[in-house]
């Protein structure tokens, strides 16, 4: 009885050291409206942070703002944890920066921006993206993708519905054929689904600038990667693009509409000196990257084929007379089968005269054909 006594006591000291009321201050404002939310519920949350960056969720409370549009009151929290505010306002969720609760400090704000929302993407555009490519081997390379998006309005854009897709599409995003993504960073995975030229995010756009972060290999069998990017009416200008190719021996790339701006050399992340090309108020970019196998139009395995072609056509050219006396002796087989049949039913049935007519052009015939195989 006296160790469960001593337990719990050490249980409850542990407790009030590690764990007390922090006075929270939260306001929540309308910068479409250039308002306070008053009376508007809210959550704050109790989280985790841990090494590998991600939040291990630990408990949720739920409170309201007071007339003015703001919120001042109690929340029970431990050191070395963190508070995040979140509330969805038309439909869209917002949360405040992370706060880590630090030992001895009482008092804390959080403070955050709601929007009002739009199906008009008129003010949103891909300000700058930046493709580094690096190649794996001469069958892969790899693209670390980065996607600058702008929206300069003051409300959340939302997309609209695309019947193409059957899905709500808020940014369509090119990619180029043959890629498989292999990480999304920036928004949330769950909100992104993969097609065949590109990718869609459902996630909403928020005001301000924000950021896309893609990694994915492009695969080719014959040694030719097609990096082109084709944007259609449902995808936004790229008004700044800059494509980063580490320097290989014997690689090559082609492009019909970027400019080459030089070498650029990278010491940090990833190393290497890369060649540079870019462009401006682009929808569709053309780039093309070659591998060293790669032999042109007439490699050895088109030369192979081509040979192969020229070898039938001769051959069939040097043989064309004796397929034609092959033809017309197969023929002329047949005429004297057919005249034989007749010859035999006329003679049982007594049908010479109601024959006649047949057996002399058929016999004509027969006898064309003998003339041309003497000549």
């Amino acid at each position: 009885m006296r160790k469960k006594i001593i337990l719990i006591t050490f249980f409850v000291l542990f407790i009030i050291n590690n764990a007390f009321a922090l006075s929270l201050k939260v306001s929540i404002y309308n910068a479409t409206k250039e308002e306070s939310l008053s009376r508007y519920p809210f959550e704050i949350i109790i989280v985790n942070p841990k090494e590998d960056g991600r939040h291990e969720v630990l408990k949720t409370h739920e409170f309201r703002t007071d007339s003015t549009g703001t919120f001042e009151g109690k929340v029970d929290v431990s050191s070395g944890k963190a508070i995040m505010g979140e509330v969805n306002y038309r439909g869209v969720s917002y949360h405040s920066p992370l706060v880590e609760i630090k030992k001895g400090q009482e008092n804390y704000t959080l403070d955050f921006n709601v929007y009002g929302i739009t199906d008009s993407g008129e003010n949103v555009e891909i300000s700058q993206r930046t493709m580094m490519i690096v190649p794996h081997d001469e069958k892969n390379l790899l693209v670390f993708d980065t996607i600058t998006i702008e929206n300069n309005s003051k409300f959340t854009y939302v997309g609209k519905f695309n019947d193409k897709t059957e899905m709500n599409q808020v940014l369509f995003i090119p990619l180029p054929v043959g890629y498989t993504l292999t990480n999304v960073q920036g928004t949330d995975q769950q909100g992104i689904s993969t097609l065949v030229g590109g990718i869609v995010s459902q996630n909403e756009i928020l005001p301000g600038e924000s950021s896309i972060f893609l990694n994915y290999f492009v695969k080719s069998d014959i040694s030719v990667f097609d990096l082109s990017l084709h944007g259609g009416d449902d995808s936004p200008l790229i008004k700044s693009l800059s494509l980063f190719f580490q320097n290989k021996e014997k690689w090559k790339v082609k492009s019909s509409n970027l400019q080459h701006a030089g070498e650029r050399k990278f010491e940090g992340g990833i190393y290497g000196t890369f060649n540079v090309w870019e462009g401006r108020e682009l929808r569709n970019i053309k780039f093309r990257v070659l591998a060293p196998s790669y032999q042109g139009f007439f490699g050895l395995w088109q030369a192979s084929m081509l040979v192969a072609f020229v070898t039938v056509g001769f051959g069939l050219f040097i043989m064309k007379d004796k397929i034609y006396k092959w033809d017309v002796i197969k023929e002329k087989k047949k005429l004297e089968r057919i005249l034989a049949r007749l010859k035999d039913e006329a003679d049982k049935e007594d049908l010479r005269g109601y024959y006649m007519s047949f057996r002399k052009v058929l016999e004509n015939r027969s006898r064309e054909i003998e003339e041309k195989l003497k000549s």
